[in-house]
């Protein structure tokens, strides 16, 4: 029997005139039709569908389709959202062309439970009955559906009514539990407005539950609502489960703003899309092939639309076989991934074939190889492959997750198995399979190498021009430092990174040229040469002024004053001793005090400023901090330090 609390839903398929809609009264007391009606009118708060009450008290969802082109239109758009079908053929008129039509499109859906009801069984003899039920065996094989039970029945007779819903009883025990990935969405199937309630909306609820009084997006679209109710076979619902035939009560949206094929879902759980990749099957009896970029209409969920199928290898697909494509929508589409799909030829009308939506990020891909490559890794058979073929790039554990089609408790295990086996690394907030890690930090390692070879004096690379050409945010970027520091691969040097083995080293010759400058330059320590004359009188150009600077042999001030760790510690100890004595100091004072000029004190004492040690009040400048603890922050800026503000 169908377990206690699991939510089940059930669909017709079958030939025009086999006797769905009677079998379905008969069945549930319901009639489709009256329902239907009584809603257009606004006398019923019904679904619109039927329910049948199983031997274990269960109620199973039925949704009718009373027709050929109603089939193809509503419900094989939407029999992804249903657990088995009943499949409807009469006796008397046994398999149809639109029979065999049906039975391949359910396997493109991947139905694969169901049950045959054989129909109009009091209008023919023994000996018919068992050639129709022959013909349909045959039928079945090689289907999906083969081996499915039969039961034989007669709506106007009531024969065989209870054995059918023992059968169906049966065949949905033993299928599986719906998916609750924390998601939900309800794909509309109808919209109208009920006279004292508004705006409904119904559907089967899929990858999650809604509660009365949740806030809802319908998409595509912006439009945003309240679910003021939730009503399941004339019950009031608090909340409703994935897997119901559900009828939700909309505030804050118009029935006129509303069409099938839009759906219902958390705000920031779903985007539409109007591109998607998937691994596309045509059936083997379509009329010809299908030319790449070719025109085809799209079912998937409720919704139908145009698009170019855009094969990534070939310039056809032939019958039978398959191949991986891009669909190009005409307008976009709530896709998920995992949803199957079919296509159709327009005109004249045709069943082509359709498959599982493999990517619905709406990523354009190149035809070749590399991209089925790609695809082939998304739809691996285990959660941890299909997450892994996700984080190609730096992806939350969640961003990933919705790109592989994954719940939370798949989500979780996955990430775990993955970091556990060194197959994803963590980045900050995100992570990275191993071959995108390897590859960020061959990049860092050659872009380490080439700052090296450009500047060879300089200490490495500063951290955020490196940060930048990775297009990385800056808690992934040093999430990636650490990890290559932690590696031996990166080596930190203050603000720069640099390899391990690099060294900046001078030349002879600049180690001449700077012996020559510094000996200049201790001449008058306060009042030293500019940086133009260093180049011009000793050879020291800026990338040698830069690294000495950084090596602790100058201190760079702006770009137009260089001076010796010691005389900018001597200035400094002058400046804090008067600052200590007499409170402020002006610009000539200082100058006068060490015997340099304003053009020179005028940076130095900036220096101190910028460096929080003092700072202006007027013309003149005040100590920060108490003298000691400035006289221990100057020697420290000043030993081995750029001098530049931190």
């Amino acid at each position: 029997m169908t377990a206690e609390g699991t939510v089940r839903v059930i669909g017709t398929a079958g030939h025009v005139d086999h006797g769905k809609s009677t079998l379905i009264t008969a069945l549930t007391g319901i009639d489709p039709d009256r329902l239907r009606e009584e809603r257009e009118r606004g006398m019923t708060i019904d679904l619109g569908f039927a329910w049948l009450r199983m031997p274990g008290g269960a109620d199973v969802g039925v949704v009718d389709v009373p027709g050929h082109q109603d089939f193809i239109r509503n419900m094989l758009a939407g029999v992804g959202a249903i657990d088995a079908v009943l499949l409807v053929v009469a006796l008397d008129e046994g398999v149809m062309p639109q029979t065999r039509e049906h039975l391949a499109i359910l396997g493109l859906l991947g139905v694969e439970r169901g049950v045959v009801a054989l129909t109009k069984r009091d209008l023919v003899d023994d000996e018919w009955a068992a050639l129709a039920k022959a013909d349909v065996a045959a039928a079945l094989a090689g289907t999906p559906l083969a081996g499915a039970p039969m039961v034989e029945v007669s709506a106007t007779e009531r024969r065989g009514l209870a054995e059918l819903v023992a059968t169906i009883d049966r065949t949905l025990d033993g299928a599986p539990p719906r998916r609750d990935l924390a998601r939900p969405r309800l794909p509309i199937d109808r919209a109208f407005t009920m006279s004292g309630f508004g705006t409904v909306v119904t559907g089967t609820l899929l990858d999650g539950s809604f509660s009365a009084g949740d806030e809802v997006h319908i998409i595509p679209g912006e439009r945003r609502a309240r679910i003021r109710g939730i009503q399941t076979h004339k019950r009031a619902l608090e909340a409703a489960r994935p897997g119901s035939r559900v009828a939700l009560n909309l505030s804050g949206v118009d029935k006129e703003d509303l069409a099938r094929g839009m759906v219902v879902v958390r705000p920031g759980t779903l985007a539409a899309a109007s591109l998607m990749s998937a691994r596309v099957t045509l059936l083997p009896g379509i009329s010809g092939d299908v030319a790449h970029d070719e025109p085809v209409k799209l079912h998937t969920g409720t919704t139908e639309v145009m698009a170019r199928l855009a094969l990534l290898e070939g310039a056809s697909l032939e019958p039978g076989t398959s191949a991986w494509a891009q669909l190009r929508l005409a307008e976009p589409v709530a896709l998920a991934v995992g949803d199957r799909f079919v296509i159709r030829r327009p005109s004249p009308p045709e069943t082509l074939g359709g498959g599982v939506i493999a990517d619905a990020s709406g990523e354009r891909l190149r035809r070749g190889a590399a991209s089925v490559a790609s695809l082939e890794r998304r739809t691996a058979p285990t959660p941890a492959s299909r997450l892994l073929a996700a984080l190609d790039a730096p992806r939350t554990a969640d961003e990933a997750a919705d790109r592989a089609g994954l719940g939370a408790e798949e989500r979780d295990a996955a990430v775990a198995a993955l970091i556990a086996g060194g197959r994803a690394v963590p980045l900050g907030d995100a992570l990275l399979a191993r071959e995108g890690y390897e590859a960020l930090a061959l990049r860092v390692e050659r872009g380490l190498a080439q700052a090296h070879r450009r500047s060879p004096l300089r200490p490495g690379a500063p951290r955020e021009e490196l940060r930048s050409t990775l297009g990385l945010t800056p808690k992934r970027f040093n999430a990636l430092v650490g990890a290559l520091v932690a590696e031996g691969r990166v080596a930190e040097r203050g603000s720069a990174l640099a390899l391990p083995a690099h060294r900046p080293e001078l030349t002879e010759a600049q180690r001449t040229a700077w012996q020559r400058a510094r000996d200049a330059i201790g001449r008058q320590p306060l009042q030293p040469p500019s940086p133009a004359s260093l180049e011009a009188d000793f050879g020291l150009d800026r990338e040698l002024v830069v690294a000495l600077a950084e090596r602790g042999e100058l201190v760079r001030i702006g770009t137009e004053a260089v001076f010796l760790p010691d005389a900018v510690a001597r200035f400094g100890d002058a400046v804090i001793s008067e600052l200590a004595e007499h409170r402020t100091i002006t610009v000539s004072r200082a100058r006068d005090l060490t015997a340099s000029s304003r053009k020179h004190v005028l940076p130095l004492l900036q220096f101190l400023d910028d460096h929080g040690l003092t700072r202006r009040s007027g013309d003149d400048r005040i100590l920060v901090l108490d003298p000691d603890h400035a006289r221990e922050r100057l020697h420290t800026l000043v030993r081995g330090r750029e001098g530049q503000p931190r």
